[in-house]
């Protein structure tokens, strides 16, 4: 059931349902928006739907022509609803125009980027906010272990955890109480927030938000969204909420992700390793790693067929080790080796998931079969070439080496984000992974 009001302290997500009547205009001036266009936004899976009349229009040249306002690119549209919160479309388009007699026309836009806020939109400020809290899907799960358990005689409140931070900002896992129902019938809920305390305002908070969700997507295995954005003050008042659709909102809103409190990715089981994966997500991760990781997520939900899945598997490998070395310094060329020497950075334990392990650093039959039959295969789907190889992958077996190419990406992410060994094994071994080697 959509509700008719936003909550006051803007403590909406992607996954709230609300409609609203409201007043809606390309001024950010609260007195153009009231004579502007009339109409109702609809909030629901990460999108607004707004009707409203009349359409919206723009003036083009100097002659008095007019045409309609179609996207962001024509204009920014701000809005007053009707329980006073303002609104702004960051990024819509109109999907058509309805004309009625006498002369009024019905617009109809859909918006995927929109802001909220308590107070007027001003074109010439600037945004000075004092800390950022953010909500991911998953994150109440797989952040849980900062909640205070409400089955003890004793609770006790927990402060906010720093797991991290550099020059610019400092991160701290919180949560807050979102209450549902009324009080014959109430239900509390802990919502797990990350909390970025700025020191310096720069563009790097909007980079971290969008890296944070990467990670939880590796540690997910699945396609994880920021479902809202809040700024606020140094007095806790929320300035502005921003709510972007992202990949799979509406699939992530009816996921249970109870799965994450047992999880051996949840936070509770390496706290004292979060600091380093901060860190290193912060300051040490390079654009090669950042190609790595989008070309995994790329794929992280089977959205490919199978050869487009093995090409993009294959060809990940191939642009993370672009410039890499022997130990004579002479680069490696050859997309075999690549692969080679890429496998030989795994941890013992970790390679011996896939491969026998004590062939890791010398000659192994089967491993190197694996490998160029990746390669063939890829070559041939790519550019037609090796159609003769005899290492070829058969379409029976094209699951199983996609199956193993994927999870070895996988492990290697995680291992470099810096989850524990141990737990990314006992995640592994309960898989049953068909072994290359050993």
């Amino acid at each position: 059931m959509k509700q008719r009001i936003i909550d006051y302290s803007l403590n909406e997500t992607v996954h709230s349902s609300f409609s609203l009547m409201g007043h809606f205009s390309k001024s950010s001036k609260i007195k153009d928006i009231l004579r502007g266009s009339t109409g109702i936004l609809s909030y629901h899976d990460g999108l607004a739907k707004v009707e409203m009349t009349p359409v919206i229009d723009d003036e083009v040249g100097n002659a008095g022509a007019h045409i309609d306002v179609e996207n962001e690119d024509d204009a920014i549209v701000y809005g007053c609803l009707e329980d006073g919160t303002y609104v702004k479309f960051n990024s819509f388009s109109l999907t058509h125009g309805i004309h009625h007699a006498p002369g009024f026309s019905v617009a109809k836009y859909v918006v995927d980027d929109i802001a909220f806020s308590k107070h007027e939109f001003n074109l010439g400020d600037r945004l000075t906010y004092d800390h950022v809290l953010v909500t991911y899907d998953s994150l109440n799960e797989f952040g849980a272990f900062v909640t205070p358990n409400l089955m003890e005689k004793n609770v006790v409140e927990n402060p906010s955890v720093l797991i991290g931070g550099d020059e610019n900002f400092d991160v701290y896992l919180t949560y807050e109480w979102k209450r549902y129902g009324n009080r014959v019938n109430l239900n509390v809920k802990a919502q797990v927030e990350l909390e970025i305390r700025i020191k310096r305002q720069n563009s790097k908070v909007d980079t971290f938000i969008k890296d944070f969700g990467a990670f939880l997507s590796v540690i997910n295995n699945s396609t994880i969204n920021a479902t809202s954005v809040r700024y606020v003050d140094k007095d806790n008042n929320v300035l502005r909420t921003h709510l972007f659709v992202g990949p799979h909102t509406e699939r992530n809103g009816k996921t249970n992700y109870s799965y994450g409190i047992g999880s051996e990715f949840n936070f509770g089981n390496y706290q004292d390793k979060l600091e380093q994966i901060i860190d290193f997500i912060l300051t040490k991760k390079n654009d090669q790693f950042d190609k790595l990781v989008q070309n995994y997520l790329y794929n992280i939900d089977d959205d490919l067929n199978l050869d487009s899945a093995l090409i993009n598997y294959v060809n990940s490998i191939d642009i993370y080790m672009n410039g890499s070395t022997y130990s004579n310094g002479a680069r490696i060329k050859k997309l075999c080796e690549k692969i080679h020497f890429w496998l030989k950075q795994f941890p013992e334990e970790l390679y011996g998931l896939c491969f026998d392990k004590s062939k890791q650093l010398t000659d192994d039959d089967k491993r190197d079969a694996f490998i160029k039959s990746l390669v063939d295969t890829r070559d041939y789907l790519t550019h037609f070439d090796k159609a003769t190889s005899p290492d070829l992958i058969s379409d029976s077996a094209r699951v199983t080496y996609i199956t193993q190419v994927r999870a070895l990406i996988h492990i290697y992410i995680l291992h470099t984000y810096g989850i524990p060994d141990n737990n990314i094994w006992n995640y592994y071994r309960r898989f049953i992974l068909d072994r290359i080697s050993g």
